[in-house]
């Protein structure tokens, strides 16, 4: 736990040491409590049962057993009462203190960890399922908050009271210490043995679950296209699959966890039963007093209690094993697209970005873009057009670098991109996705996300600005209209004319519609263009199309094949310059059920 995968963690437990501290405090005490609890009942036998002379340094501490021997039980009696009322004090306060300082603990951890998340580059997020990443930010997490309140109460003061009972063993008879306490290697020995094996085992636990929770979310998340084509049976089939793996992993981990208890209640059963007789027959001879052999026997149980714990919470400190680890993997992780340390701000508007011989491949052995240069400034619009695959969307994600290029430079008013700060290049870009994503919030709040600190009466005259209030008063609370995840309570229109008033309101110079019409009727189609047309209008705008009726008034298109430009002009001049943009027209002309509509650049 201490090891290096889990040196992240020790800066956390840093953060907490006042806490930490007071509760290792009273647990040191409450080991002091343990050590003391077994020498009331000592007194009694030696002292009050068999009348033995109390030894000198306790004349005048304790009634005389000989004279006042009633008073003595008295005393001793309201001692154990003592010793239990203290032990359950220091329990109550320990308890709190460790649980408090691990809540804290794993609240930071837990946002760290999504704030990191949420910063890596689309490329992680893309590899990764969204299971598996919840996985670790709720379950993986909530391990560490049981692993700390578990050393805290459990092994803390057992391991105290273990090095007290040890030394007051050997004070009393060290000959007969050392025989009891050589059991303790054993113990430890077979914990150690099992916690490895136990580790592993929940490692494929773990790995299991989470794969289980990622196909759960997948079949969940795509409800209805699995409706659809009636693959019920086949999804029950898959999360079976994965559920009995699942399964089989739990339960090989639960037989190496069963194993634990009895063998460790074996060693110490047989080491309790050597060690009784052998003190018995010392008692016999007359060199170990009956109370001597209490508080030694009461002590080898108190040396075994911790090992018996270990047993209890072996799963607790193998999912944290494993948990810190998993932890520790996300943390490790690098973003492909990071911020230079000397990363130069960037005020004001941008007035135009230019592509110059650009390269870009999602792998290395694989290259989707081939020397691509173009140049889009203010006030004007450029399309690109290209069957699906030919790089459309991946020169889109180049310019608020969601990726970078792998040769050449995208610049922004003639500075390469990957040398400004993130946040201001995407502060000056505003994204309208083919599949809007909204957030179940009310309407104006979706809108209002556009921009940070926007409130309500922004939100409504970015909307007016776009001209789509109208539309959105028609919803049943209009502008406090509440919208479901990911917007599934509006239809696509609606949540891409939202997607276009959140756009207006974040202000940005340079506009990017990614298939901003695809799927739409001819009456939404209308309204949504006539929305984009007020949105592009004084902007650089890059749009994306498979209709070629929605970028017929373009400035300039851009015709992509293979990831190259492979021809360039205006739509009047590609038609009658034919090749690879007349055939795509002539076989999309009748996809649009209204050709007439266009986007024009004001």
């Amino acid at each position: 736990m201490t090891g290096p995968g889990g040196a992240w963690l020790r800066a956390y437990l840093r953060s907490e040491w006042r806490a930490l501290s007071a509760g290792a405090a009273v647990m040191a005490a409450r080991a002091g409590v343990l050590l003391m609890l077994p020498w009331p009942l000592k007194f009694i036998i030696d002292n009050v049962i068999f009348q033995r002379r109390l030894a000198p340094w306790l004349h005048g501490v304790l009634p005389d057993p000989l004279t006042h021997r009633m008073a003595l039980l008295d005393t001793l009696g309201l001692a154990m009462l003592g010793l239990g009322i203290a032990d359950a004090l220091l329990v109550y306060l320990g308890n709190r203190l460790f649980l408090d300082a691990g809540q804290r603990i794993v609240f930071a951890i837990r946002a760290d960890l999504f704030a990191h998340l949420q910063r890596l580059s689309l490329a992680f997020h893309r590899r990764q399922r969204a299971g598996e990443l919840m996985a670790r930010l709720t379950g993986d997490v909530r391990q560490l908050q049981d692993f700390i309140v578990a050393v805290g109460i459990d092994l803390l003061p057992h391991g105290l009271t273990i090095l007290g009972m040890a030394t007051v063993m050997l004070l009393i008879d060290w000959r007969y210490a050392l025989i009891a306490l050589s059991v303790a290697p054993l113990l430890f020995w077979i914990a150690r043995v099992y916690a490895g094996r136990l580790r592993h085992a929940l490692r494929q636990v773990r790995r299991h679950e989470t794969t289980l929770s990622g196909v759960m979310q997948e079949i969940l998340g795509s409800v209805q296209v699995v409706q659809a084509f009636g693959r019920e049976p086949h999804e029950d089939g898959r999360f079976g699959a994965h559920a009995g793996r699942s399964l089989e992993a739990g339960l090989h981990a639960n037989a190496v966890q069963a194993q634990f208890s009895p063998v460790m209640n074996l060693a110490i059963a047989v080491a309790t039963g050597a060690i009784a007789w052998y003190g018995a027959a010392t008692v016999i001879r007359g060199t170990l007093t009956p109370g001597e052999l209490l508080i030694f026997l009461a002590y080898l149980r108190g040396i075994a209690t911790p090992a018996r714990q270990l047993a209890k919470t072996g799963r607790v400190f193998g999912r944290a094993s494993v948990a810190i680890e998993r932890i520790g993997e996300y943390r490790a992780e690098r973003s492909s697209v990071a911020e230079a340390p000397e990363a130069l701000p960037f005020a004001g508007r941008a007035s135009r970005i230019e592509f110059r011989e650009v390269g870009f491949g999602y792998r290395d052995d694989h290259e989707v873009l081939h020397g691509v240069s173009f140049a889009l400034e203010a006030g004007r619009t450029i399309a690109l057009v290209g069957a699906t695959g030919s790089g459309k969307s991946t020169i889109a994600s180049l310019i608020p670098r969601f990726y970078d290029a792998t040769s050449g430079a995208v610049l922004l008013d003639g500075q390469d991109i990957r040398g400004l700060r993130l946040a201001d290049l995407r502060r000056q870009v505003a994204l309208v996705l083919q599949d809007p994503v909204l957030f179940q919030a009310s309407v104006w709040e979706n809108i209002a996300y556009g921009r940070e600190g926007a409130g309500r009466d922004e939100a409504i005259a970015a909307a007016r600005a776009v001209g789509i209030d109208a539309m959105v008063e028609g919803l049943p609370d209009g502008f406090d209209t509440m919208v479901a995840e990911r917007g599934q309570s509006l239809s696509g229109g609606q949540r891409q004319c939202i997607a276009i008033a959140r756009a207006m309101l974040c202000d940005a110079p340079i506009v990017i519609l990614d298939e901003p019409s695809s799927s739409l009727d001819a009456g939404t189609e209308r309204r949504v263009m006539a929305a984009l047309d007020r949105l592009a209008a004084n902007r650089a705008a890059l749009v994306i199309a498979h209709r070629l009726s929605t970028v017929r008034a373009a400035d300039e298109i851009l015709v992509l094949d293979d990831g190259r430009i492979v021809q360039r002009g205006t739509h009047e001049a590609l038609l009658a310059e034919g090749g690879r943009y007349k055939a795509l027209w002539q076989a999309l002309r009748d996809d649009s059920p209204s050709p007439q509509l266009r986007l024009v650049a004001q």
